[in-house]
């Protein structure tokens, strides 16, 4: 039975030079300030949280999300540089353009779910973003002078990269391990029901 607090969150993973770079300043930042401990937290940029109220909705979201999203993959994602999101996320971000085809996948998503009576909602009015340290899953939360410090010196690499996403997932919000409800391609549907 789910609580009906129980979100669902679903992502798009980035590939190629956007996702090299995220694991590359994800490790350098955790290591430096010991925020994560291995295993790092998937990089991925959220597209929608789902908030179904049984296992009948999650199972119907599933559903409508492996039949939907195919048709809407492969998607070139831009990352524009940076954004820190201040206490209490104290977040340090990749900031991901929010294109005509992005914003196209989440409203579509939004409302096919809503006419299913399942709430959810999107990042759209909301800064898109890939997460590279947060205080989510952190060994410890870094104190105001340390985010700032890091957000600072963030705001001195050059981000202007961009990638083709082929690939999308529900996941549960639990990690580790990262529990994979399902995936999709432009193929369509691959797995359900994975940890990792």
């Amino acid at each position: 039975m789910l609580d009906a607090k129980d979100s669902y969150y679903l992502v798009a993973l980035p590939e190629k030079e956007i996702l090299k770079k995220a694991l590359k300043l994800q490790e350098e930042f955790s290591q430096r300030y010991g925020i994560y401990e291995p295993p790092y937290p998937p990089i991925h940029l959220t597209l929608a949280i789902i908030q179904p109220a049984s296992e009948s909705e999650l199972a119907q979201a599933i559903s409508l999300l492996t039949s939907l999203l195919p048709q809407f993959l492969p998607f070139r994602l831009h990352v524009k540089g940076i954004s820190c999101f201040s206490p209490p996320y104290k977040s340090l971000n990749l900031a991901v353009a929010p294109s005509e085809e992005l914003l196209t996948i989440t409203r579509t998503v939004i409302t096919r779910l809503a006419t299913c009576g399942i709430n959810s909602h999107a990042m759209e009015g909301w800064d898109y973003h890939i997460s590279l340290v947060n205080t989510v899953f952190a060994a410890r939360e870094w104190t105001e002078e340390e985010f700032n410090e890091a957000c600072a010196q963030l705001a001195r690499e050059n981000l202007a990269l961009t990638c083709t996403v082929n690939n999308a997932e529900l996941w549960s919000p639990t990690f580790p391990p990262l529990k994979v409800l399902a995936r999709m391609t432009a193929q369509g549907r691959l797995t359900t029901k994975q940890n990792r």
